[in-house]
């Protein structure tokens, strides 16, 4: 079932249109909020597009440092595993 949850950002109303759970949409919204008033925060524009845009960027890099960590993580735990196999007859 598709619902409509209303979220603010930087002061701004915005409904989404979603199949998620309302607590996960404001929680995903409060996370993108954070972002965008960090983005706010380091700038002297006040431009929506610019903050935007930074927090974005910010929020991407963070998604791109967890997932290589959890890349490794996972190729260690082959590695692991391997050598447990090894052992194991």
């Amino acid at each position: 079932m598709i619902r409509q949850v209303k979220v603010s950002i930087l002061g701004q109303e915005y409904t989404i249109h979603t199949r998620a759970d309302k607590e996960y949409v404001e929680k995903v919204a409060k996370h993108v909020a954070s972002k965008c008033q960090e983005a706010k925060d380091s700038l002297r524009s006040s431009s929506l597009v610019t903050i935007a845009i930074l927090a974005a960027l910010n929020i991407a890099n963070d998604y791109l440092q967890m997932k290589e960590a959890y890349e490794h993580l996972l190729a260690k735990i082959e590695s692991k595993h391997e050598k447990l196999a090894t052992l194991i007859p």
